[in-house]
């Protein structure tokens, strides 16, 4: 087998972290631009600008923000788009943008967008102490981003349509969004969520077409502190997270308060939630279809209740299958208040649930101690799913960033160079192995990756030679 036959070269953005301080430190305060007011025309901001005052970009105009700038933001101000205006931040994988406070660690306000039309542009930045506040009918894409230590990291009130990939949140207090918005959230990461009685990521309102998929939600310990809430929102696809270390809901399904309208169509698939209160909570008249997720460690598993007075009823699984709950203390399946659920070819512990292909086994687990919910060759769960496939969740689940389980990016070959690249999540540590043959070589270690504060994109690299063959795979944490 040729170098060219078993490595496939793929082509990924690389964002290092790292180099946002080095743009800070590079700066040199005596060339900083200093602004403020309302723009009279299209204006591009680069190198060092300091925002005195709060700046506003009226209808047809556009401020752009030139890779590698520097902006510092002093106390209570913001930059924010009238209808018609546009805010364009492009950062740059080598060269981000930065927001970050003129005084210390004090507060400024946020990066706004509100009217029809406008919009707001963020690639590649860091935001910190600052958020991104979407009103109504706004338009916001947000790519490759670190926003952290902030009360309110992304709000959208009545926005049109928000997208989100690729970020990262962190010691924030909310994700929200009200009214009318439609949401895209993919790849992301939020974690420390650092406030009690507000959720990770929330839509309350939300009309259909709303979509979470790749994202990682963990550590959220506050009371009353949810991983993803939907309160009066329908047509939401959740597929492929990943939900760890939350105090209360992994995912909260309900009504928009007392009378109001309650969660409908909304399709949960291919989780993995641990380390939680609930894994899925369905309230007041929601209806949800729930498949292929897996729910373990935790007291509940699906927990059905009524909360409001009104409407008078609990909450409905119209549709289920794959599903796998285990390792639960309290119970894996709760009804209450009218609550229904309909269930086939699922693994629920300590109870005989009625349905087709409905197990109560322990589904044998590869490594429940590390988190590994991969099923054993001999587990009873394996191809007695529906049409024969496995229950519960398919891994690796969550935000590449903070994947369940490792995975290597890219493998590309060189001048005699293996060019090896993966994620290295900020809790985890990996060694990378190489061996001459998949199945009978002996595998020996080529280096071990140790994690910094924020998750990165490393590149590991091995002078292979002549060598015919040559196979990788990654392991944590780190070996000896």
């Amino acid at each position: 087998m040729s170098h060219r036959s078993f490595m496939r070269k793929l082509c990924f953005l690389i964002w290092a972290w790292s180099a946002i301080a080095v743009v800070l430190l590079a700066a040199k305060p005596g060339a900083a631009a200093t602004v403020g007011g309302t723009l009279t025309s299209n204006t591009s901001w680069s190198g060092t600008v300091m925002v005195l005052s709060n700046v506003i970009v009226p209808s047809g105009l556009t401020l752009t923000v030139q890779s590698g700038t520097a902006v510092l933001l002093t106390n209570g101000v913001s930059i924010t788009a009238q209808a018609g205006g546009a805010i364009d931040v492009r950062g740059a994988a080598t060269n981000p943008v930065s927001f970050l406070p003129m005084n210390g660690n004090n507060a400024w306000g946020n990066i706004t967008a509100s009217g029809n039309n406008s919009s707001v542009t963020i690639r590649f930045a860091e935001i910190s102490q600052g958020g991104v506040n979407l009103g109504s009918q706004a338009t916001a894409l947000i790519e490759d981003s670190y926003i952290h230590d902030v009360t309110s990291a992304v709000v959208g009130n009545s926005a049109r349509f928000v997208t989100m990939r690729r970020i990262h949140v962190k010691h924030y207090g909310e994700t929200v969004f009200n009214s009318g918005t439609v949401i895209l959230a993919e790849d992301s990461l939020y974690e420390n969520l650092s406030s009690a009685n507000n959720d990770a990521l929330e839509i309350q309102g939300g009309p259909p077409g709303s979509i979470i998929r790749r994202c990682t939600f963990r550590h959220a310990g506050g009371v009353n502190t949810d991983a993803i809430d939907f309160n009066g929102t329908s047509g939401v696809l959740v597929q492929d997270c990943l939900v760890y270390d939350v105090s209360d809901k992994g995912l909260s399904l309900g009504a928009a308060g007392a009378g109001g309208a309650a969660d409908a169509n909304i399709t949960v698939s291919n989780c993995l939630f641990y380390s939680v209160d609930t894994g899925i909570a369905v309230k007041d008249g929601t209806t949800v279809g729930v498949y292929n997720n897996t729910i373990v460690a935790s007291p509940y598993g699906f927990r059905l209740y009524q909360k409001f007075a009104s409407p008078v009823d609990g909450g409905h699984i119209t549709n289920s299958f794959n599903n796998l709950l285990w390792n639960l203390t309290t119970t894996a399946v709760s009804l209450l208040n009218n609550s229904s659920m309909v269930a086939t070819y699922s693994d629920f512990q300590g109870t005989n649930w009625p349905g087709t292909g409905n197990i109560s086994s322990d589904p044998l687990f590869l490594n429940p101690a590390l988190r590994d919910y991969r099923l054993a060759t001999n587990s009873p769960a394996r191809g007695a799913g529906r049409n024969g496939s496995d229950m519960g969740a398919h891994f690796p689940v969550g935000a590449p960033m903070a994947l369940s389980h490792p995975r290597l990016e890219s493998i590309a070959l060189a001048g005699g160079t293996a060019r090896v690249r993966f994620y290295c999540d900020s809790e985890k540590s990996y060694t990378v192995q190489a061996s001459d043959s998949a199945r009978s070589g002996t595998w020996v270690n080529v280096t071990n990756v140790f994690p910094i504060a924020v998750p990165r994109l490393v590149e590991v690299t091995e002078e292979i030679g002549a060598s015919t063959e040559r196979f990788y795979r990654l392991v944590t944490p780190a070996l000896p």
